[in-house]
């Protein structure tokens, strides 16, 4: 299996690559693997991954509309990946999928897809908020990681500076890794770093694989808590993404509206809804996280 450099695109990483499958009645694909000093895949990665490989077994004319998935136990990066995609319906309007992902033979992840064609019918969707900044001249994670840097544990500092795929703007400077006002709410403004291919499937996956960079972290604002505090424990459960427009670009400027409306019994919620620049709401998403004190 391909290992991708530090530096890498996402039109690498989701490349996932067919397998011969002559003795199986699944399609099965392989994902390219990523260095990293945790030894844990990040879960936006596994989704994207199972995503692109359920989108290469629909035909073009049908895109993700929804995706549902449960993360069952923690990705090793030191392992390949396989993805069995299971073809449940293909219809004259939908297409439904489940794929799983396996390591060493168990399940880390499911997700149950459906594609739909294009449609005409009734339109409505909220408003962006009239008075978010735009991204032009906010600070990136990486410019907040430098300036908050003596604050901040090695380790986090670190991983912050490796290199990512997905630049993300915080608003008001409210970073995940920083501690801010107690509020039930974040936003952030990203984008992909290249220049994508128009591939609809490819920018869906984009799309889902940046919304669990920081959705989970929301549910530990109300109380104060940072993902990497000592005395927690956070990790995805469930994680949803409802995808609205047709037309989806991830090279461009998507606002990241979080808020977690409920916490209790070690999980919580949390919901997300991505607008363009121009105000088109194009997704909508809802997880649900643990958040266990130790």
């Amino acid at each position: 299996m391909k290992e991708l450099p530090a530096t890498y695109w996402l039109t690498e990483l989701l490349d996932v690559k067919a397998l011969d499958v002559s003795v199986s009645e699944n399609d099965e694909f392989l994902g390219h693997r990523l260095p990293s000093s945790t030894g844990r895949v990040f879960g936006g990665q596994v989704l994207a991954q199972a995503l692109m490989a359920a989108s290469k077994t629909v035909s073009v004319d049908k895109l993700v509309h929804s995706c549902h998935n449960y993360f069952i136990r923690p990705g090793d990066c030191d392992h390949d990946i396989t993805y069995k995609v299971h073809r449940d319906l293909d219809g004259r309007n939908f297409s439904n999928r489940r794929v799983v992902a396996l390591q060493n033979n168990k399940p880390i992840f499911n997700l149950i897809a459906s594609f739909q064609g294009e449609s005409d019918g009734y339109q409505h969707q909220i408003d962006m908020p009239a008075d978010i900044p735009p991204p032009d001249n906010l600070l990136n994670e990486n410019a907040l990681a430098e300036k908050h840097k003596v604050s901040l544990p090695e380790h986090v500092y670190s991983m912050l500076n490796r290199y990512r795929s997905i630049e993300v703007r915080p608003i008001n400077e409210e970073a995940h890794f920083l501690r801010s006002d107690k509020k039930l709410s974040q936003a952030t403004w990203f984008k992909a770093k290249e220049t994508l291919p128009n591939t609809a499937s490819l920018h869906r996956a984009i799309l889902a694989y940046a919304t669990d960079l920081t959705l989970l972290s929301t549910s530990g604002r109300p109380h104060g808590m940072l993902w990497m505090d000592e005395n927690v424990a956070t990790a995805s459960i469930d994680h949803t993404v409802w995808f609205h427009a047709n037309d989806i670009k991830t090279d461009q400027w998507l606002l990241y509206l979080m808020d977690t409306p409920w916490s209790g019994n070690g999980r919580g919620l949390n919901r997300g809804s991505i607008f363009t620049q121009s105000g088109e709401l194009v997704a909508s998403v809802a997880q649900e996280g643990l958040i266990r004190i130790k």
